[in-house]
């Protein structure tokens, strides 16, 4: 991150045979973004250290790579996605738009 980048906030999601997945949100609540889990990176050391716990998503085309890469893994790949992608995680959330 650039100093003068100012923070980014990004959303906890998890990535289970091709789905997205929201923790507090069951697939069949109606979609709610103020229910999504959220987190502040500061400093480039804070996605640094994010880095190492999820997996950052930062493009549509990730996204769609990981989504992709979790097809008929036995575990969900968890996520921290920048919220510049709320609307396209949506369409991709639980299926909502066939992947």
């Amino acid at each position: 991150m650039n100093a003068g980048s100012g923070p980014k906030t990004f959303f906890l999601a998890a990535a289970l045979d091709g789905r997205l997945r929201f923790p507090g949100l069951v697939s069949t609540d109606p979609w709610d973004a103020s229910r999504l889990t959220y987190v502040t990176c500061w400093t480039a050391q804070d996605l640094e250290a994010f880095s190492r716990r999820r997996w950052l998503v930062l493009s549509v085309d990730e996204l769609d790579h990981i989504l992709t890469l979790s097809h008929g893994l036995p575990a969900a790949i968890s996520l921290y996605i920048m919220d510049t992608l709320l609307s396209q995680a949506y369409q991709k959330w639980e299926g909502t738009v066939p992947y």
